[in-house]
């Protein structure tokens, strides 16, 4: 499955072709294999299922590419009519994800994630310090 999904990835598809791939967060795959790929494919296309997605990333506060994709998911919605699904999850993994900051280097996946969060509204995460403050 990562294979063709890989390929897909390197294909040069126009914007919108892959929107499924959010589907993926409902396979049995390793999340050292999913992570990456579910970062690249967000990139690529907003998810159909942005909520989705971003619950899967959330168990994941110590992951820069759980960090990058859901930053993503919130800065770029799939659908701005829909109801937000990705913000709560969103949350949880920044709060996480400030908690156990140990690597230096990730320090950036979690300023764009706050930074993404209270552009989007979600004006509380000002008042959880980042590592970085």
């Amino acid at each position: 499955m990562t294979a063709v999904w890989r390929a897909a990835l390197t294909a040069g598809l126009p914007t919108g072709a892959l929107a499924g791939a959010g589907w993926f967060a409902h396979l049995d795959l390793d999340d050292a294999a999913w992570l990456p790929l579910a970062r690249a494919s967000a990139e690529h296309t907003p998810p159909h299922t942005p909520g989705t997605v971003a619950e899967r990333a959330a168990a994941h506060p110590v992951s820069r590419d759980a960090l990058l994709l859901t930053a993503r998911l919130v800065a770029r919605p799939a659908n701005i009519w829909d109801p937000p699904t990705v913000p709560p999850h969103a949350c949880s993994l920044f709060r996480g994800a400030a908690a156990a900051l140990t690597d230096p280097a990730d320090t950036d996946a979690v300023t764009q994630l706050r930074d993404a969060l209270i552009n989007a509204g979600e004006a509380e995460i000002a008042r959880i310090p980042a590592a970085t403050d």
